[in-house]
Formats: structure tokens, C-alpha cells, sequence
């Protein structure tokens, strides 16, 4: 990223630490606190699921990659956000306007890595999304298209997309709040459909089950089992929208007013909402997935000796 923009970049976020240095440093509070729940849920989830026999072997590995995501978030851009911002506001205070030390290395960091996770999250809610679709789609036929080799190479994929991506945000210094946007767009288009498809197949089930009596209990089973695994995996996305989609409609906001304050500070908000998503996944995973919550449970209780 450029020196310019940086510089450019800086000085809107130390006059903002000016006028609204209380908040910004309640949102770098909160988001040390947070890096540090992420850092431990997702720890506790990834053993949970290293673990857990009763999720099928595709959607775990897909689990554990958005899992080891979340994990570095709390680990290093929502850490370092916390304290870089709290360095601003007390530079702000102090009188001292000279941000030079964070410019362009600390920044280009920070940028790159905050985008490289967050597109990795996007990227692997989408997998999931259409991981589902193909299970409640193809019956049969999905264990014989969706091999463990070609899942490593989504993934694998997945990560090097993210990267590549990531590069672009950093080496477009002026473009970067539109490839975002456009990401974020073209992420949230195809997963919601590919939801919106599972939830028609899933109908169509439903009908089979109450229309044809004939139908075999262990066929039922199956179909019920489908959609119970859709459904879960559906309040994944749900909190990945509820955290994503007031970033979308600021990156939108900032694209055609510029570096307002007003919009600033409601990016430290939304941003927040964005880096919360880490800590709040793993929340999901134990309360829609039985085995998990048993597992993170008894991991608990080992840590801190608890005996009931």
C-alpha cells in the first residue's frame, strides 16, 4: 500500500482519535477482549471437532478451516487493531500527531492480514453453503463426487484465492474499499443462493416423506439427518450476516461519500462487528452440534479442574 495513502489513511484515524477518543478506545478494549475468547473458543472447537465422530468427514475439514481462520483472527489483526488503536488515541491526547512508526509497514500488516482472513472466512462460509447443497442435492452420488482429495484442493484453493486476494487490496491502494465491496457482494450473492436452494430441495424432501408411504424409514432417516445438518450449518451463515452485512453497507457508504467522520467511526463499529464473528462461531458450533458442546464441556472442565 502506499506510503501516501497510508499517510492519507492515518491522519483521518488520528482526527477521529481527537474527536472520538472515548469510543475508539472502548472498541480497542473490547476488541483485546475478544481476540483473547476467539483465541480460546476456536482452540477448544478445533480440538472438539479434531475429535468429533458425528459430523461427516467433508463438512468437518471444511469446520476446522474456517475454525483455524477464526483462530488467527483473534491472534493477530484483532490483537493488533487493539493496540494500534489505542496508540492513536493516546498520541491524540498527548498532542503528538506523528504516526510515521505505524506507516507503511505496521499498516500494510495489519490491512493485509485483516483481509486475508476475512476473505478466508467469506470464501469458506460459501464452501459450506455449497458443501450442504450438494449433500441434500446429489444423495448417493455426493460421496463419490466430493472426494477427500478434491476437498484439499478447494480448500487449498480457498486460502491461495484469499491470499491473492488480499495482494490486491494492498497493491490497490485506491481501489481497496471496491474490491472489498465487490467480495463481500459476490460472496453473500452466492452463498444466500446456494441456501435459498437447499432450503427447496430440503421442501421437496418434506413432501416426498409425507406423500409417499412407501418411503423406507432408513431413506427418511437419511433425509431427515440432511436437513438437520443444512440447518445447523444455515445459523453459521445467519451470524456471518448479521457481522458482515453492516461492513458491506459502510464499505458502500464510504465508496461514494469518502473518509467522513461520522462513517469512520461507524467503521470501528462495523469492523468490530466483523472481527466478532470469530469469537462468535464456536458459540454456534456447541449449541447446534450436540457432540461438540460435550466435548468442548469435558475439555473444560480438565482445564480448570472442575469435578461434577
Amino acid at each position: 500500500m502506499s506510503t501516501q495513502f497510508c499517510n492519507q489513511r492515518l491522519k483521518a484515524d488520528l482526527k477521529l482519535a481527537q474527536n472520538y477518543g472515548s469510543s475508539m478506545f472502548a472498541f480497542s478494549g473490547l476488541n483485546l477482549v475478544f481476540s483473547l475468547l476467539a483465541i480460546l473458543g476456536n482452540v477448544l472447537v478445533i480440538r472438539a471437532l479434531w475429535k468429533a465422530s458425528s459430523i461427516s468427514v467433508t463438512l468437518k475439514r471444511l469446520f476446522l478451516s474456517l475454525a483455524f481462520s477464526d483462530l488467527a483472527v483473534g491472534l493477530f489483526p484483532q490483537l493488533l487493531l487493539g493496540v494500534t488503536t489505542v496508540l492513536k488515541v493516546k498520541r491524540a491526547v498527548n498532542g503528538n500527531d506523528n504516526l510515521e512508526f505505524l506507516c507503511p509497514a505496521v499498516f500494510n500488516v495489519q490491512s493485509f492480514a485483516f483481509f486475508l482472513l476475512a476473505c478466508a472466512s467469506f470464501l469458506n462460509i460459501t464452501a459450506i453453503a455449497i458443501d450442504r447443497l450438494l449433500t441434500v442435492s446429489l444423495h448417493l452420488r455426493y460421496q463419490e463426487l466430493v472426494t477427500s482429495k478434491r476437498v484439499i484442493i478447494a480448500l487449498v484453493s480457498l486460502w491461495l484465492t484469499s491470499g491473492v486476494a488480499a495482494s490486491i487490496f494492498i497493491l490497490l491502494p485506491g481501489h481497496n474499499q471496491l474490491v472489498a465491496t465487490i467480495i463481500e457482494i459476490a460472496g453473500l450473492l452466492l452463498t444466500a443462493v446456494a441456501y435459498f436452494r437447499v432450503y427447496k430441495v430440503v421442501r421437496y424432501h418434506q413432501n416426498q416423506i409425507q406423500n409417499q408411504l412407501q418411503l423406507t424409514n432408513a431413506k427418511a432417516v437419511e433425509l431427515h439427518r440432511e436437513r438437520k445438518s443444512a440447518f445447523n450449518s444455515l445459523f453459521v451463515f445467519v451470524v456471518f450476516l448479521a457481522c458482515y452485512l453492516p461492513n458491506l453497507c459502510l464499505e458502500l457508504m464510504l465508496l461514494t461519500y469518502g473518509l467522513q467522520p461520522p462513517l469512520l467511526i461507524a467503521e470501528q463499529v462495523t469492523f468490530f462487528l466483523v472481527l466478532l464473528n470469530s469469537s462468535l462461531n464456536p458459540l454456534v458450533y456447541c449449541w447446534r452440534y450436540r457432540e461438540i458442546r460435550e466435548i468442548v464441556k469435558s475439555t473444560v472442565k480438565i482445564l480448570f479442574r472442575i469435578n461434577c
